[in-house]
């Protein structure tokens, strides 16, 4: 036997060896670990929970404002609350536009974006008589049952719409 067989007997004798036994220094450098992955996409941390579902609040703040009743009982669905003389224009809005047979109205929301406070959404109202009307319409948190009111402004655009 030459030495040069028995060093690289030895040699492969210890690198198997070593292996088996867990000990990958002998034939290996250490290897660095890896930077821990960020869920960050250009600078923009990505969302920590799920958007909250506001589908059935917001439906739920449309149906109370067109269900029948004064309009001054629905002042927790409106921000702000609504004032006497709005309260009485809406009220004459509402009996005129059931006279012509537009209510009961069926709604359906679509595209809603939420900053948690806020939410805006495009709102499609549709009447008895089959009409259908789409508009953006602004929410904020409040007091009301469905934890959710319709801005104010967006009540007054609804008002004028429907009168």
């Amino acid at each position: 036997m030459t030495l040069k067989t028995l060093v690289t007997g030895v040699a492969a004798a210890a690198l198997v060896g070593g292996a088996a036994a867990g000990v990958t220094f002998i034939a290996f450098p250490a290897v660095s670990s890896a930077p821990a992955v960020q869920p960050v996409v250009w600078d923009v941390p990505m969302p920590q929970a799920p958007a909250p579902d506001l589908q059935a609040p917001l439906l739920q703040t449309l149906q109370a404002l067109a269900s029948g009743g004064s309009f001054a009982g629905k002042a927790p669905y409106i921000q702000g609350g609504i004032g006497r003389i709005e309260s009485i224009a809406a009220d004459r809005a509402y009996t005129n536009a059931a006279q012509e047979g537009k209510f009961p109205l069926t709604f359906n929301i679509a595209n809603i974006d939420s900053d948690g406070a806020t939410a805006s959404a495009d709102v499609t109202a549709t009447s008895a008589l089959g009409t259908s009307a789409t508009q953006s319409v602004q929410f904020v948190t409040g007091p009301s049952p469905s934890g959710w009111q319709i801005a104010k402004a967006s009540a007054l655009d609804l008002l004028s719409a429907a009168g």
